[in-house]
């Protein structure tokens, strides 16, 4: 059996010189008798393959990074998750978010940018097929959407310990991989090995572990419960897995894996501290089989169900539950055959996502039955929820790649590699009841409710506008197809690849032909210094998210005015219009890259030092018209969107026996220019405004303006030490350069006057964001396993990590607000093999 792809292609080279220059060594042994001799019983000798660079390896000039099974190992954390190997990446930036409080008990995969592209413009690969979800991949997952589930960019998340190895492509990207306008995160699962083995891992955190910063916002004395600080979270985390490979046959063996992760997610709200739970269920089956010599077959099984208790922060009676989870197959054929290799993939997934939720949510202003936002200094008196929601997805692909092996005309080779690729996916969403979002709430202390209860208070205030949800129920469907090819010439110390890909989809109906090319030329045999270089076109994926926006019922609004103080009735506002969503004759996302790069032997490790730069054009924007005669008002999507890359990545890998070293920085600079861009994430509704530099702003551009993952510096060193056979650490230091954001104050300012519907004029209240500066971050994390004597079996270990070791702020609560910031916190892992 093979374990990876490293031995799988050891496995195909052996067998390439077996069939193309051992054949007639052969034939010539069988004619000459071989002489009687004494068998020689040999030592048994066990050989392991070295430790490879994560760099250097390929020699094509692609901007990648491979980590072996050995690096994730080595360098991967207790949560199951592979981010402390992704912080050795140069040009990938986590968001703020990865540091907070939140972050020490989600049991999501951290999202992240790669070369300046969004985090959800990346292409998620997982045994060669597609991992993206590109339905609302960029909205938020914890419910506050009002008109959708939030969901994540990856459609699957995947335990560290199945991983047998990662590529990260951040530049120079083979034409083979498509649908993205940042990068390329490439993952293999394991094999089964040729023995039986089993592993068995329970890690936990908590909030006895963990050391808090807490912090109350600065507020006048006479406040009552504002000035006082959140407690303590009591919080607490756990991770179990259990995997076991075994051979069933001399050709066929399975690895069956389970993992659960549970969370108690501290949030002040109100000023009081709750949990927010979540439980996540991952089972896995691998079955593997050597088909012939020269071929090997894997199906996979996968089932992943999820669980999570919520509530929305400082919102009263919002209390919600997320169900979501889903099952996934998939079948990878490869072989080896008259010096061409060929692969296919099959793959079908299925998942739910359901929300059980209150429905209606209101923003009161504050008044004596309604000051809870006052109270705690939170700005309005938000309360409810928005509604139960019911998400089906459900997709197919295929997948075939075939590669030439080299033919040689004199000095030079040539090598070709060509394939393509299908999937077809399909979305049903269904919101069950009419939901009603209510705003613009008017202070009268002689308002006569009529014996309305529900969205007016007698005496106090009442709402003068909300906008509507309707039921619905719509499926849509898309197709996406591509085509590419790619041909590499080697020549001496040259190394050059041309390679086209071409793409369509059956919502954009776009033909989108993209090249890339990139070259690699070595100024010495050895190659220890190599100049790299690329211009490459890549085109960003159809987000389904848009075909549905189109099919859905719109949102619209409703007013009513008061006569005489007493209150009126709800009537559509015509003025306004209903909002639907049109996408005509738009061109696909695209990004130009320029790479130059040089690749250095230094200090016996792999010095790595690129410039990148991008242009990322026909992005989308939009506009908005007013009511036409059909009674609608459009978001006219468009391709007037467009920003700009500059970025210096470093990155040097080191192997000193059992020392790995990493040491990693990334200079970028990003400029965006589409102030309109619709992003999918809407949770106050399109027309609602803030204030924001002393004006009054359209939140849906408050939202672009947000600067997230786009830290000027950004640096990392990692350490791991074998220091016995028993004995092993790791270290990892890790920096955040200064950097600007927008934040919320909990502050409400008057807006404009806006017409109340009955000939006068009401004053709007907006909530208040402002710039603020972060600053830099410094922070070490040291972990350190020891492995027990074996008892009955089992080889136990123990392993603890401490993660901010020194303590310090991470900045992630915004100047003069309250909040908690996770410190120094400890993992403890029990560990054993058998």
């Amino acid at each position: 059996m093979f374990t990876n792809d490293t031995a799988r292609g050891a496995h195909y080279r052996y067998l390439a010189i077996s069939l193309f220059s051992l054949t007639p060594l052969a034939s010539i042994a069988e004619e000459t008798p071989p002489a009687e001799t004494t068998p020689v019983l040999l030592p048994k000798l066990t050989v392991q393959a070295p430790i490879e660079l994560p760099i250097g390896n390929s020699g094509k000039g692609t901007g990648v990074t491979e980590f072996s099974r050995e690096y994730l190992e080595r360098f991967g954390g207790t949560d199951g998750s592979p981010n402390n190997l992704l912080q050795q990446l140069p040009g990938l930036q986590f968001s703020d978010d990865h540091q907070g409080s939140d972050a020490l008990t989600d049991l999501t995969p951290s999202s992240f940018s790669i070369s300046g592209g969004r985090f959800y413009e990346n292409q998620f690969q997982i045994d060669g097929l597609s991992n993206n979800n590109r339905l609302d991949p960029a909205s938020r997952s914890d419910g506050s959407n009002i008109d959708d589930i939030g969901g994540h960019e990856q459609s699957m998340f995947i335990d560290m310990d199945l991983i047998e190895s990662i590529a990260v492509y951040n530049s120079n990207v083979p034409a083979s991989f498509g649908r993205f306008t940042g990068g390329v995160v490439d993952i293999t699962t394991r094999r089964a090995g040729p023995e039986a083995e089993g592993h068995l891992s329970i890690s936990t955190t908590r909030e006895e572990w963990t050391e808090f910063r807490r912090f109350a916002r600065e507020i006048d004395e006479d406040a009552t419960n504002a000035s006082e600080k959140p407690d303590s979270p009591d919080f607490m985390r756990y991770r179990s897995s259990l995997n076991y490979s075994t051979p069933l046959t001399e050709r066929l063996g399975v690895l069956v894996a389970l993992s659960q992760s549970y969370s108690e997610l501290p949030v002040v709200s109100l000023g009081e501290t709750r949990n927010r739970e979540s439980e996540n269920l991952n089972a896995m089956a691998k079955f593997s089989m050597d088909v012939a010599d020269n071929a090997l077959l894997d199906l996979t099984l996968n089932y992943s169900p999820y669980q999570s208790n919520s509530f929305r922060q400082d919102v009263k009676g919002s209390d919600y539950e997320l169900d979501g989870g889903g099952y996934s197959i998939a079948l990878h054929y490869e072989s080896l055959s008259d010096g061409i290799e060929q692969a296919w993939d099959i793959g079908w997934n299925q998942s739910q996502n359901r929300r059980k939720d209150q429905n209606g949510f209101y923003r009161w202003a504050n008044t004596s039955s309604r000051i809870w936002g006052s109270d705690y200094d939170v700005g309005l008196s938000e309360e409810g929820g928005y509604g139960d929601i019911d998400k089906t997805q459900e997709s197919s692909s295929l997948k075939y790649q075939a590669t030439l092996l080299p033919i040689h005309y004199g000095e030079v080779a040539l090598s070709h590699s060509v394939g393509g690729e299908a999937s077809y996916q399909r979305y049903r969403f269904q919101r069950k009841e009419r939901l009603y979002n209510y705003r613009s709430a008017i202070i009268n202390p002689d308002i006569q409710c009529r014996g309305i209860t529900i969205d007016c208070v007698q005496n106090e205030q009442y709402f003068t506008s909300r906008l509507v949800y309707e039921k619905d129920d719509v499926t849509v469907d898309l197709l996406e197809t591509a085509l590419f090819a790619e041909s590499t010439l080697e020549w001496q110390r040259l190394t050059a690849t041309l390679g086209l890909r071409y793409d369509y989809n059956d919502f954009l109906k776009n033909h989108d032909i993209a090249w890339r090319s990139r070259a690699s030329y070595s100024l010495d045999e050895e190659r220890n210094t190599v100049i790299t270089g690329g211009y490459n076109h890549y085109y960003g994926g159809a987000l389904l998210t848009y075909k549905l926006r189109e099919a859905r019922r719109p949102y619209y609004a409703e007013y009513r005015s008061s006569q005489q103080n007493i209150v009126g009735e709800w009537q559509v506002d015509s003025g306004l219009g209903d909002y639907k969503y049109r996408f005509d004759n738009l061109n696909t996302p695209y990004s130009d890259e320029q790479t130059l790069g040089i690749e250095q032997a230094l200090l016996g490790g792999r010095l790595s030092l690129a410039l990148i730069q991008r242009e990322n054009r026909d992005e989308f924007a939009r506009t908005t018209t007013d009511t036409l005669s059909d009674g609608y008002r459009y978001y006219l999507m468009n391709n007037r969107g467009s920003s700009d890359y500059k970025g210096v990545q470093l990155a040097w890998y080191g192997i000193y026996g059992n020392t790995l070293v990493s040491v990693n920085a990334t200079w970028s600079e990003t400029e965006s220019r589409n102030t309109d861009y619709d992003d999918p994430v809407d949770e106050t509704g399109s027309s609602e405004y803030v204030f924001y530099r002393g004006q009054r702003l359209a939140y849906g551009e408050l939202e672009v303006l947000r600067e997230d993952y786009n830290r000027p510096i950004v640096a990392n060193i990692a350490i791991s030490q074998i220091f016995t056979e028993r004995w092993q650490g790791r270290l990892n230091l890790r920096y955040r350069g200064v950097h600007t954001h927008i934040a919320k104050t909990g502050e409400v300012e008057d807006g404009e006057l806006v017409d109340n519907g009955s000939g006068g004029t009401d004053r709007e209240q907006l909530t208040v964001y402002e710039d603020q500066k972060r600053p830099h971050t410094l922070l070490l994390d040291l972990a350190t396993s020891y492995q027990l004597p074996t008892l009955y079996g089992l080889t136990p270990s123990l392993q603890v990590e401490v993660n901010n070791v020194m303590n310090e702020r991470v900045y992630t609560v915004d100047e003069g607000n309250k909040g908690v910031e996770p410190g120094r916190q400890f993992w403890l892992t029990l560990e054993a093999d058998f």
